[in-house]
């Protein structure tokens, strides 16, 4: 059994942000994969499906807490010697729109969503796959961290229209993503995925 924790904050005016890219990537591999629908589940604190994806038995999970309170929902369906079976989507500020990373067992970068995980599990031996949301700049194409209040305004803010495309792009490869997950495994899904 995998387990995919999409992570976002709920609610209407949270919806399209750059921070519940996670919840975008989950639904749209359920929707292309043909997963059955999301229900809400106060027991797992959140929506939740079952279902195959090549093969395997796949459990989705959008937390319905905010997102530092996301390891409170993940703790209630991960055990902990099932820990290296859980993938969490998200979203960070460190990597450029249109980039994706696949990893296992680092810290949380400061992202308030991972320390509640690695706090609610007692481990960081989970793999996670990290979807760029910072700026370029224009003039050097280098990306842009966004510090101060600029930053929780530029992780609250939508994708415009040039973005959206690119994260449109990013999750169909985020099925091809999972899918090697629970094929192949994930050392070679980063050696396949990584840097491309």
């Amino acid at each position: 059994m995998y387990y995919l924790v999409g992570l976002g904050n709920p609610g209407e005016k949270y919806s399209d942000t750059r921070h519940n890219v996670g919840w975008f990537f989950v639904e749209a591999l359920i929707e292309k994969v043909g997963l059955p629908s999301l229900v809400n589940s106060s027991k797992y604190s959140g929506r939740i499906n079952e279902g195959m994806l090549a093969g395997e038995e796949l459990t989705c999970l959008l937390p319905d807490t905010y997102m530092n309170k996301s390891g409170s929902a993940v703790a209630k369906l991960v055990l902990r010697e099932e820990v290296g079976n859980l993938v969490v989507v998200y979203d960070d500020v460190a990597l450029p729109v249109g980039e994706v990373k696949i990893s296992v067992g680092k810290g949380s970068g400061g992202h308030n969503g991972i320390q509640s995980i690695i706090d609610a599990l007692g481990s960081k031996d989970f793999i996670r796959v990290r979807v760029g949301i910072a700026p370029v700049s224009f003039w050097t194409g280098k990306t842009i961290r966004p510090k101060g209040e600029k930053m929780s305004r530029h992780v609250l803010g939508k994708f415009g229209k040039k973005e959206q495309k690119q994260i449109a792009d990013l999750a169909d490869q985020f099925t091809k993503i999972m899918t090697s997950i629970v094929t192949e495994g994930v050392e070679v899904t980063m050696n396949k995925f990584n840097g491309i």
